[in-house]
């Protein structure tokens, strides 16, 4: 288990050091200034990365980097222009024009970037961050895929995109390794291959920068562009001479990953929900949505209405009994959002349910029970992406325990108006709901939201009877 405090002391270095490097900017011709500013970025983001921090907190360093990016490669140029000075006198003119573009740069880097109050940034993130943990499994499931996604798309073709997406691709994984150094050491070994690696590819980077430049000046630079073009063929042969230590490196980062996961992965939430039974796993949602959720009353009403409406329709929608656990947690925790906000609480629900650790439902679970919360109200719709990995039967099943739950919570305006009995009947394969004597408004808002579950099982009883 990683605990955010000891990171933070990481943090606090490293925005010390942002925050002098960049009130030096302006006054300094050194390009170490540059890149401690850079350096100093990239730990914090590698670290903020780990822990899952809003990304909000990250806007001010990203734009920064951004803005120091130019800079930094006007830098390097500059000092190539210099060292091939006393080779190549026809540079004066362009080392000139650069250093003069340097200048009006640096200029309006001073008057652009946002300022970085570095008291202010640590108290947000200790602030978001203080009492955050996180298990060391699911940080090296990220970095082992991470691994693997360049394993099976290493470049072919040595050509200059392929390589730039290499590049930024083993950025994100040297970044995660300079975070996890601070507390595991072994890593240590790993990044300094990295920067051999990453330091190769960004020669090879720089030079074709030179040859965009340059190829408009055809004429005037053609001694440079000629060394240009052989040195970048020198540091293609020394690039496929770090290619043999890939597999033997990423190899050690993937085996290195797995242990620690497989080490850590007694503690995960998996594990967790072997050990409790259903029972428990809904005393403990009970428990939750009593102090999240507005009307524990009405949580109470909706389950149990629930339960009523499953036992009356399963058969014809073809549920089974254990898809009672599903309803029941959907039903006590489909309100959890109000905790966040009113606007949108079924979505808060959502998030909340697939994200909290005291909850102890597996993924599975986890997936479901968040689905029915956050299809409680509006349209039906699941998150991003999740209707492209789950079957079509088991977004079927969701489909219908959401109508379950939706109906259940139409049937109430909390505890200000709500249905006590109920019966329910089937005419000419139509759901029908007998609530009494109700007010008009609550009606209309049980017609609105029964139409769900009452359209499920109308398609459920025509393919019943043709069967």
């Amino acid at each position: 288990m990683y605990k955010f405090e000891f990171f933070y002391r990481e943090i606090k270095k490293m925005s010390k050091i942002l925050e002098e490097n960049l009130e030096k900017i302006y006054l300094s011709n050194d390009t170490e200034t540059v890149h401690k500013c850079r350096v100093s970025i990239r730990k914090i983001r590698g670290i903020l990365k780990i822990f899952k921090c809003p990304k909000e907190l990250e806007v001010p360093l990203k734009e920064i980097a951004s803005m120091l990016g130019p800079l930094r490669d006007l830098e390097v140029q500059i000092d190539f222009l210099k060292n091939r000075l006393e080779i190549d006198s026809s540079l004066g003119e362009l080392l000139d024009d650069f250093l003069y573009k340097r200048e009006i740069l640096k200029r309006d880097l001073v008057k652009s970037i946002p300022d970085f109050h570095r008291k202010n940034f640590l108290y947000e993130v200790n602030t978001l961050l203080k009492n955050k943990e996180i298990y060391e499994y699911k940080i090296y499931h990220d970095l082992y895929e991470k691994v693997q996604e360049i394993i099976m798309n290493h470049p072919v073709n040595i050509n200059s995109k392929e390589l730039h997406e290499l590049r930024i691709k083993m950025k994100k994984i040297r970044y995660m390794l300079e975070a996890l150094s601070v507390e595991k050491k072994e890593y240590k070994e790993f990044i300094v291959f990295f920067k051999q690696y990453q330091d190769c590819l960004g020669e090879i980077h720089d030079i074709d920068v030179w040859l965009d430049i340059l190829s408009e000046k055809i004429s005037e630079f053609g001694k440079l562009r000629s060394y240009l073009r052989k040195k970048r063929h020198r540091e293609i042969i020394a690039f496929k001479n770090t290619l043999h230590d890939i597999p033997s490196v990423l190899g050690k980062i993937l085996a290195t990953a797995a242990i620690n996961s497989i080490a850590e992965f007694e503690n995960s939430q998996e594990i967790r929900s072997m050990r409790n039974s259903k029972s428990e796993k809904l005393s403990m949602a009970e428990k939750l949505a009593s102090e999240l959720s507005p009307d524990p009353q009405h949580i109470k009403r909706v389950r149990e209405k629930s339960v009523k409406i499953f036992r009356e329709v399963r058969e014809v929608m073809n549920l089974n009994e254990e898809d009672v656990f599903f309803l029941e947690a959907g039903a006590l925790l489909h309100d959890i959002g109000y905790s966040i906000s009113e606007k949108r609480h079924n979505d808060h629900s959502c998030e909340i349910i697939a994200s909290s650790e005291y909850l102890p439902f597996s993924s599975e679970e986890r997936v479901v029970i968040s689905m029915i919360a956050k299809n409680h109200r509006g349209k039906f719709s699941l998150i991003n992406g999740l209707d492209r990995v789950l079957p079509s039967k088991e977004i079927s099943r969701i489909n219908k325990l959401s109508g379950i739950v939706k109906a259940a919570d139409g049937m109430e305006f909390e505890s200000l108006e709500y249905v006590e009995n109920f019966d329910i009947k089937v005419c000419d394969g139509e759901l029908v709901f007998e609530l009494g004597d109700i007010s008009e408004a609550l009606t209309e808002r049980f017609s609105k939201k029964s139409a769900l579950l009452k359209e499920s099982f109308k398609k459920d009883f025509k393919k019943r009877k043709r069967g």
